[in-house]
């Protein structure tokens, strides 16, 4: 990694960054900057040049028309946009309350369902304790019976063995065979609990699930399994692991193919694309014009440049369209048109603006990191 500084103008520098004290009286039309006369026999050479006096009254005029378009387009716009938020707070406020007394009354429910359930299954065990009392008390009688009936038996057989006839013992030995039996022991009902050692998964499945999209972005979507479980209560997503009472892990599944939303033909080649934050697209080609689709695929707008384009990007930070083409130019898209940022030393072959407002180039064996304005932060040599 190295690296190099390339010799930038700062804003309201008078004398030339290639040569030093001499002032910048001419402009440069092929490079679209400031020069000075030693640069005509050196960085500038065979350039066509005029006198920096001739270009400000267009240089004025496209000022005005940017306040113009600013004011009129620009400004009312991000004014709708503010008040907007307010009914986007209300909405949100609204949406949350309305999801929460949603849950709750959920949860009411459950409560009530599970309270209903343990009732029935607690008036299931009294029955059944009742049921099988009333057995084992009619057992319990009928043993007594059976001890009495016993003890009468005994005693009539040791009279007829001490006092009986022939015929008396005969009729008695055949009574010990089928006067009484032994009572039979009642089947008694039986149940059994067994409580659930891992209920979050079928807590979750009950209670409902939770689909979150697009938090805290623009134009995208997001899908978060917050519930599904299998038949064990566990996440199907990342199961549950380690010791008893551990709280489960929420688990993310990736969709099992790309899903097409829509699709349509497009009406110019696309060589690159960049969404925007209102469902439209920037796209490009090799060629001089820049042409914006809505989601259907129709044209909204066209942009001409003078010079082929290499490659184009939407900044996260102001949302504007930033370009670089085969002349070395990075461009950025104000209010419909391109307007010069700063020039490589190298042909550009793509570009990247970042959330912190620098600007990635990428060229032959390097890649070079700007700020808007041109200043070279950082080269990372390939």
């Amino acid at each position: 990694m190295a690296t190099a500084k390339i010799p930038i103008r700062t804003k309201g520098q008078t004398t030339c960054v290639h040569h030093k004290g001499r002032q910048l009286e001419l402009y440069c039309e092929k490079c679209q900057e400031l020069t000075c006369l030693k640069c005509l026999s050196s960085v500038h050479k065979g350039h066509l040049v005029c006198e920096l006096s001739e270009i400000t009254p267009q240089k004025k005029q496209d000022i005005k028309n940017f306040i113009y378009r600013t004011e009129q387009n620009d400004q009312v716009q991000i004014g709708k946009y503010i008040t907007s938020t307010d009914t986007l707070l209300r909405d949100n406020d609204s949406t949350f309350e309305k999801l929460s007394h949603q849950l709750r009354m959920q949860t009411d429910i459950l409560k009530q369902d599970l309270d209903m359930l343990t009732a029935e299954t607690l008036s299931l065990y009294q029955n059944m304790k009742e049921d099988n009392s009333k057995l084992i008390q009619k057992y319990k009688q009928d043993l007594e019976l059976y001890d009495e009936q016993l003890k009468q038996q005994i005693q009539e057989c040791k009279t007829a063995l001490q006092q009986g006839s022939d015929l008396n013992i005969y009729d008695t030995r055949c009574e010990i065979d089928s006067q009484i039996h032994f009572p039979v022991k009642p089947v008694l009902g039986n149940v059994s609990f067994t409580p659930n050692k891992n209920p979050q998964g079928h807590l979750k499945l009950a209670l409902g699930k939770v689909i979150i999209s697009g938090q805290g972005q623009t134009s995208t979507d997001q899908y978060r399994s917050v519930s599904t479980s299998d038949g064990q209560g566990q996440s199907s997503t990342q199961q549950q692991s380690g010791d008893k009472g551990k709280k489960a892990v929420t688990g993310y599944k990736l969709l099992s193919e790309t899903k097409v939303v829509e699709k349509w033909n497009s009406p110019c080649y696309i060589r690159s694309i960049c969404p925007t934050t209102d469902d439209q697209a920037w796209t490009s080609t090799y060629s001089k014009t820049l042409t914006l689709l809505d989601r259907k695929g129709t044209v909204i707008q066209k942009v001409t440049h003078k010079a082929p384009i290499n490659d184009i990007s939407l900044s996260p930070t102001t949302h504007r369209l930033w370009v670089c083409d085969i002349e070395n130019n990075i461009l950025e898209l104000v209010s419909g048109q391109l307007t010069h940022r700063f020039r490589t030393k190298e042909n550009p072959r793509c570009l990247c603006v970042t959330a912190s407002n620098h600007v990635i180039v990428g060229m032959p064996k390097h890649i070079s990191k700007f700020t808007t304005q041109g200043q070279m932060v950082l080269t990372t040599r390939l």
